[in-house]
């Protein structure tokens, strides 16, 4: 799974040096690579929601879906919506790290809202 999310980026990159008009559709597939990793980062709860039919919504789902959403925007447009006056909080998408990190996050709090185990 880490080694498709690093392909894709790579993809990217190169895509990005040549001008491609692919970059916008390979930013969304590293996106999907890496919220895919932060779903199996739980995968005993994946396990039970699958197999055992264990499957109770939680708050946490509303914050894990506006996160999905907010973190798969490509950079591109953060750039073009806010031009010179980025805020600070839109900054941490800017960067490809921190963007791919809470991508993953995201997949991982999906899970862990959808799950029924009780604390």
């Amino acid at each position: 799974m880490l080694y498709l999310m690093v392909n894709s980026y790579h993809d990217y990159q190169i895509a990005a040096e040549r001008a491609s008009d692919k970059t916008l559709t390979l930013l969304m597939t590293t996106s999907l690579w890496a919220f895919l990793f932060g779903v199996l980062m739980e995968w005993k709860a994946l396990y039970n929601i699958i197999f055992n039919k264990r499957i109770k919504l939680n708050w946490l789902l509303i914050p894990a879906v506006l996160l999905a959403i907010i973190s798969f925007i490509p950079r591109v447009y953060w750039v073009k919506w806010f031009s010179n006056d980025i805020p600070f909080f839109i900054e941490m998408f800017l960067l490809p790290e921190t963007q791919i990190l809470l991508t993953a996050f995201s997949g991982l709090l999906f899970i862990r809202s959808i799950d029924g185990k009780q604390n």
